[in-house]
C-alpha cells in the first residue's frame, strides 16, 4: 500500500516507526563499513517495515477478553445475589451492583482499555516494534553489531566489552522465540520445529563462544561478534531461517537452559496476570462488590489469565506444560 492510500491518521505512526528503524539501521551500516563487513541494509529495512494489521488484531483480542471478563463477573454476581444464592439479599448485603446495566458497565471498563492500547500503539511505533514477528531478532543483532564496532577500536575501555558481553547473554531468548514463531508460521511441523530449535541454539552458542573470548582479546572477539551479527541479520532479513549462520560458524554443542527460559515465561505471565487482576479488584471495590466475592474471583481470574497469556504467546501445548511444571514444583516433596 502506498503512502497516498494509507489512512491519514496512520502517517504519524509510520513516520515514528521509520525514524526508529532508520536510526538503528544507519548505526549498524556505519559499524559494518568501519569493520569492512557486508550488511544488506535494503533487505533489512524491508524486513522492518510497519506491520499494519498486527496491533489492531492484538487490540481486538484484548477488548474481547476484557469484555468477556466483565460480563462473566456481572452474570456471576446477578446469579449469586438472589434469594437462595451465595449472596442472598439482606439488610447487610448490598446487591445494587447486580442491577447495573451490563452494556454500560462493559463500556465503562473498555474505555481505559482503549486508552491504554492507544498509548501502547504510539509507543510501539516510536520503538519500531510493530513489525513481523520473525523480524524481531534483527534489532538485538543490529545493536550487537554497533556495540561490537565500538569495542573493536583500540582505545575502548573494558567496560564497553562488559556491555557487549551482556548483550550477547540477552540474545538467547529472542533467538529461541524466533525459532518458535518461524516454526508456527511455516506450519508448526515437528521436524521443522526441531530443526529450527536446534539450529538457533547452535547460533546462540556461537555468539556465546565468541563473547567468552572478550576477557582475553576483546578486539578480535568483538570483530568476530560483529561478523556473526551481520551474517545473522542478513540471513534473517532474507528469510533464510534454517541458515542464520553458515555451518562453519556454528558451535558444536549448544548450551541449553530450559529451566531459565521457562522461568522467564512463567514470571512474565504471572506478572501481567497479577497487574490485570489487581486493576480489576481496585476498579470493582468502589462499586460495592463484596470482598467475599472478589477474592475467589481474583484467584480464579489469576489462574485463568496466566494460562491464557501463556497459550496466546506460546500455544496451548506449551501453556499446559508450563502450568503443569508449577504443580509439579509444589507437589514435589523435599528429600529426607
Amino acid at each position: 500500500m502506498s503512502a497516498a492510500a494509507q489512512p491519514s491518521w496512520m502517517h504519524p505512526l509510520l513516520r515514528l516507526h521509520h525514524r526508529c528503524v532508520e536510526k538503528r539501521v544507519t548505526a549498524a551500516e556505519t559499524a559494518a563499513a568501519e569493520l569492512g563487513l557486508e550488511l544488506e541494509a535494503a533487505t533489512i529495512r524491508q524486513a522492518l517495515t510497519y506491520e499494519r494489521g498486527q496491533f489492531p488484531r492484538m487490540a481486538l483480542k484484548a477488548v474481547i477478553v476484557m469484555g468477556a471478563f466483565v460480563l462473566l463477573m456481572i452474570a456471576f454476581y446477578r446469579g449469586s445475589c438472589r434469594p437462595g444464592g451465595q449472596l442472598e439479599p439482606s439488610p447487610t448485603t448490598d446487591c445494587s451492583w447486580a442491577k447495573v446495566n451490563w452494556f454500560t458497565t462493559m463500556w465503562q471498563f473498555q474505555i481505559p482499555v482503549v486508552l491504554i492500547l492507544g498509548i501502547m500503539l504510539v509507543q510501539a511505533a516510536m520503538q519500531g516494534e510493530t513489525i513481523a514477528r520473525c523480524s524481531k531478532p534483527l534489532y538485538p543483532l543490529l545493536s550487537l553489531l554497533t556495540v561490537s564496532a565500538t569495542v573493536a577500536r583500540p582505545d575502548t575501555r573494558y567496560t564497553e566489552a562488559i556491555n557487549l558481553s551482556q548483550q550477547v547473554s540477552h540474545l538467547g531468548l529472542p533467538l529461541r522465540t524466533f525459532a518458535r514463531h518461524a516454526a508456527a508460521d511455516f506450519g508448526n511441523r515437528r521436524m521443522l520445529r526441531g530443526a529450527l530449535a536446534t539450529h538457533l541454539n547452535r547460533v546462540d552458542a556461537a555468539f556465546i563462544e565468541a563473547a567468552d573470548r572478550l576477557a582475553g582479546d576483546r578486539e578480535a572477539s568483538a570483530k568476530q561478534l560483529a561478523k556473526l551479527a551481520a551474517l545473522a541479520a542478513n540471513n534473517i532479513a532474507a528469510g533464510r531461517f534454517t541458515a542464520v549462520l553458515p555451518a562453519e560458524a556454528l558451535a558444536e554443542e549448544a548450551p541449553l537452559e530450559p529451566d531459565r527460559l521457562d522461568g522467564r515465561r512463567l514470571a512474565t505471565a504471572c506478572l501481567w496476570a497479577a497487574v490485570i487482576v489487581t486493576a480489576s479488584f481496585i476498579a470493582l471495590a468502589p462499586l460495592g462488590a463484596p470482598v467475599e466475592l472478589l477474592v475467589p474471583l481474583a484467584l480464579v481470574g489469576f489462574l485463568v489469565l496466566v494460562y491464557t497469556l501463556l497459550a496466546f504467546r506460546y500455544g496451548l501445548s506449551e501453556a499446559t506444560r508450563l502450568t503443569r511444571s508449577i504443580g509439579g514444583f509444589f507437589s514435589a516433596s523435599p528429600p529426607l
